[in-house]
Parts: structure tokens; sequence; C-alpha cells
């Protein structure tokens, strides 16, 4: 009923969910349509029909997104409907910051009665950055996403995951995701023109240690980055070592998630996509 209520919001009052973006570039930010099927036969898959059926043609309804399968959002996990209000309102979407508290103030009137609402967690040059939080408890900062879209939707998925596992078997599957999130990464920043392996041998494509150790031996070169090229290769090997735990608990999957994401930020700053916010 609440998510019925916001939709009906969304439709009644105008708002344009996907802001300034095209509706293929948002949901990009939180999918991987290009993995996801096409409804229509025409299309390899639903960045295809996306584009083609509300970029080109307008032909489906403003509201589709709601009723697609694909996507679930009348029916998925709390956290996925939130996580798609809150990237609504993300100054990249909608940089009017008193669009943007209007959009949440009416979100929240309708969460409220089940115990959530979004609350600003951060700014981005002067704009608000709104997360979900259970009502009574501080919101959970989460960091801004890196822009390498596969990256930054694992990361998310293992919060989920480690959100919601309760036994052994899920536990290995977050530290299983963390690998995939490692190999990602490693893809984005990884070049064999400029960085040599330590033992000489050409990585593979999913050998993200090689890949890795072998950025951070190029990248943080020298005495002045001694410190930080061990804390990197420490990080490295702290989410290497427990991806494969067989022992696995909430504490091994916390700390595996803690230390890839300690890894993903720290590629993050070394290859520009932390700093100053635009």
């Amino acid at each position: 009923m609440t998510r019925r209520a916001i939709v009906d919001y969304l439709i009644a009052a105008a708002v344009d969910w996907a802001g300034r973006l095209p509706e293929d570039d948002f949901l990009a930010r939180l999918y991987d349509l290009t993995e996801m099927l096409s409804t229509d036969h025409r299309m390899q898959n639903a960045a295809g029909d996306i584009f083609q059926h509300r970029i080109n043609w307008r032909d489906w309804p403003d509201d589709w997104v709601f009723y697609d399968s694909r996507f679930n959002l009348l029916w998925a996990s709390d956290e996925a409907f939130l996580r798609f209000l809150s990237e609504t309102v993300h100054p990249v979407v909608r940089p009017d910051s008193n669009a943007a508290r209007a959009i949440v103030a009416a979100y929240n009137e309708e969460l409220a009665r089940d115990g959530w609402s979004l609350a600003e967690i951060k700014q981005i040059s002067g704009r608000p950055v709104f997360a979900p939080q259970k009502m009574g408890q501080r919101a959970q900062v989460f960091e801004e996403p890196t822009g390498w879209q596969k990256v930054d939707r694992q990361i998310q998925e293992v919060r989920m995951r480690l959100d919601t596992a309760d036994s052994e078997e899920q536990y290995q599957a977050v530290g299983l995701l963390c690998r995939e999130v490692l190999i990602s990464a490693a893809q984005e920043v990884y070049d064999s023109d400029r960085h040599t392996t330590l033992d000489g041998v050409a990585p593979s494509e999913t050998d993200a240690s090689r890949m890795l150790e072998a950025f951070f031996a190029s990248e943080l070169q020298g005495g002045a980055n001694e410190e930080a090229r061990a804390h990197a290769k420490g990080a490295l090997r702290l989410a290497l070592a427990l991806q494969h735990k067989r022992t696995a608990d909430f504490g091994m999957a916390a700390l595996c998630a803690e230390a890839t994401s300690s890894v993903v930020n720290i590629l993050a700053v070394i290859a520009g996509r932390r700093g100053r916010s635009m």
C-alpha cells in the first residue's frame, strides 16, 4: 500500500522519476540492463527495449518501471525499493535541491507508516544526498559511488546480502560476491601496458590478485608511498584470504566486505574517482 501510494504521488504530481537523466541511464545506475532480458523480440536486452520504447517512441506509460517484472519494485525487498527512491533524488539525477527536498518530504509522509524515512546524510557541492533509515535509528552513510557501474552495483549487493544473511552458506556467498567485486574493480584499473606483474606472469581476466598487486606497485611507487602501498596490499590480502573461509559467520563476512570496500575505495582514490565532487 505504501509503495502504491508513492507511485500514485509521482504520477499525480507529474514527477519524472529519472530526473534529468534518460530513463535507461538512470536505471543503469542501479541495474545491469545489458544482462536483463528484453520484452521486445527485436531488442537484445533491457537496455535496448527501454531506449526504444521510452526514448525513441515513448509508447510505454510514464509509470511503466513500477510494474515491470524485471525490476519488481512493488514486490522487491524494502532495501531495493528504498534504494530506487534515494536515487530519484540524488544530485546527479535531480540537481534542484528544493525540488529534491519536496519529493523526499512526500516520500517520508508515506514511508513513516512503515517506520522508514529518507534522511540527508551528506552533501555534494551543496546539494543533499539522501539514504534510507529506520525511524529512531541513525542513518547509515554509504560511500558515494565510484562511477564504475558494475563495481557499484556489486558493492550494494554485498551490503544487502550481508544485512540479510543468517546461515553459513549465505555468509560464504557474501565472500564469493566480494571476489567478484575485486575482479570487476581490477578489470577497471589494470593496464597491461603500464602495470607489470610482480612475477612476470600475465594475469587472466579473473586474476584480481595479480592485477591489483601490479597496479599498487606501479601507482604507489617510492618511499613516500610506502605506508599507503602497505595498507593497500594489506587490505587486498585480507579480502582475498576471507573470501573462501569454510567456517563463515557474520564476523568473517563483515570483515571480508569491509576489506573489499576498502580496496575499492583505495582504487577509486588512486584512479581519481574520489576527491572533490562536482
